[in-house]
């Protein structure tokens, strides 16, 4: 009896291993599969587990393991999930009230319920760095997240993102003054630094026990000190200083100018590229540069392109400026500009719903530029301008299960998103989006209608609706049978 029972016992936990192990692994069997790693492949296969790609290829070369999850869609297109380089949605407010404010984390503000997390992943855009708007002068460090998951812990794909600076002048502000605000600012971080290290030459322990007072920690990496580093000013004897010391409100001004942490540089029209350029270089963080641009600014490509920075391009892809002396309109296809100058760009959606990502690629495929160059605007090259290389923007052994499944051409208008993985894990199924459901067939969600549709239900003589009806007369005769049944 004893072994039988033991016989049972292992079988059952043998069966819950496997099931664990299959919850984890998935299959894709898809018509055409656009890898941004090389050539589409027909009828191909991708195997996921753990959250990561293990195996992409055609069914003939690709073994499906046994214990997989498998989603057989040939008549659908997969492809990598889109990546939006540059983002100010999904936050309780796109700005802050105070102009310098890199001593605070966008993901204290990050709602990860936001219906702008919703219609990024209704039209296949699965990495999205969220940073603050242009309405700031130095924002609030930004993180890279996926938008799918409960809690911002879940969301993460890359803490530290980078840090929003807009040499464009916020409201309020003049050219002037938003220059002299941002050069003040690293001038101030200098003096701190000097002032810092002059005080353990001193003995004086003054930066350890505020730094003790305010909870930081003071272990590991943070208890040593190390030489500054970066391209531009320096001080000496920065060593002497434990990095866990350096005050909260500086150590992100630090990681910029050691090109630790990239800076967006927001230039709304094409004089403010060199202001942008010049402060990126004064303060060392030119290589760590990325240009956040309004439509106009390719005016300003020469100086961009001998900068060597890449650059996220605004929604408007079509630049019209109308000739002061002739009167006559002139066009510019602002991607052509930086394509034909070999600028890495990234492309900004006009919205996240039916003109997203998709759509300014297939934009960019109707002014003359190949598909291959549009789509990789919007997948690997703002994968890499996130540091992301290898792990979003493309179909490949080792990268993040981020897939997309169009019901066609992903670039075509009649095409819709069907499904999305994330992390190897189905996130999104067009046939149980209730929203869709409605917008298009009509059919109302449970537990959704509105009052004006309450009011409209028909209604007996007493007020209340036929369904109401129908209960009470079930609860008349269930009354009638008690009363019966205690005769």
């Amino acid at each position: 009896m004893m072994k039988t029972l033991l016989r049972a016992a292992l079988c059952s936990l043998t069966f819950l291993a496997a099931t664990a192990e299959a919850g984890d692994k998935y299959a894709v069997k898809a018509g055409t599969i656009v890898t941004m790693n090389g050539e589409s492949i027909e009828n191909g296969v991708i195997v996921m587990e753990g959250g990561r790609i293990t195996a992409v290829g055609s069914e003939a070369d690709v073994k499906i393991p046994w214990d997989a999850e498998v989603l057989d869609v040939p008549d659908l297109v997969a492809m990598p999930g889109f990546v939006q380089a540059h983002a100010t949605g999904g936050m309780d407010r796109s700005n802050e009230t105070i102009d310098v404010a890199p001593f605070l984390q966008i993901s204290d503000s990050i709602d990860p319920v936001a219906f702008f997390f919703e219609e990024c992943i209704r039209w296949g855009v699965t990495t999205i760095n969220v940073q603050h708007s242009t309405n700031c002068v130095i924002g609030a460090v930004g993180m890279v997240v996926k938008p799918h998951g409960m809690t911002v812990d879940a969301m993460l794909v890359k803490p530290r993102s980078g840090v929003k600076v807009c040499v464009s002048p916020k409201s309020g502000k003049s050219r002037a003054t938003q220059m002299q605000i941002l050069r003040k600012t690293f001038g101030d971080l200098k003096r701190y630094l000097d002032g810092v290290i002059q005080q353990k030459k001193d003995g004086d322990d003054t930066a350890r026990r505020e730094a003790l007072y305010q909870g930081r920690e003071l272990d590991g990496e943070k208890a040593k000190g190390r030489a500054m580093k970066g391209e531009g000013w320096k001080v000496d004897g920065l060593e002497l200083v434990p990095r866990g010391e350096i005050d909260e409100k500086q150590e992100p001004l630090l990681a910029m100018v050691e090109g630790e942490l990239a800076v967006y540089i927001n230039c709304s029209v094409p004089m403010d590229v060199p202001h942008a350029i010049e402060l990126a270089r004064d303060n060392g963080f030119l290589s760590s540069t990325v240009l956040v641009l309004g439509s106009s600014c390719w005016k300003a490509a020469d100086a961009i392109k001998a900068a060597g920075v890449s650059v996220v391009l605004n929604s408007t892809l079509v630049h019209i400026e109308r000739d002061p002396v002739s009167g006559e309109e002139k066009e510019t296809f602002v991607p052509g500009v930086f394509e034909e100058k070999g600028i890495p760009f990234a492309l900004s959606p006009v919205d996240n719903t039916t003109r997203g990502l998709w759509y300014q690629a297939a934009v960019c495929v109707g002014h003359g530029m190949t598909r291959a160059e549009a789509l990789a605007a919007v997948t690997t090259t703002p994968a890499e301008i996130l540091g992301l290389t290898g792990r979003v923007g493309q179909l490949a052994k080792g990268a993040d299960a981020n897939v997309v499944l169009f019901s066609g051409d992903p670039l075509s208008v009649t095409s819709f998103v069907e499904y999305v993985l994330i992390d190897g894990k189905l996130a999104y199924d067009r046939s149980k989006d209730v929203r869709t459901k409605y917008l298009l067939e009509g059919i109302t969600p449970e537990n959704t209608a509105s009052a004006a549709e309450l009011d409209e239900a028909p209604t007996d003589h007493n007020g209340s609706s036929g369904e109401d009806d129908d209960e009470n007369k079930d609860d008349e005769n269930k009354d009638d049978d008690s009363k019966e049944g205690g005769r």
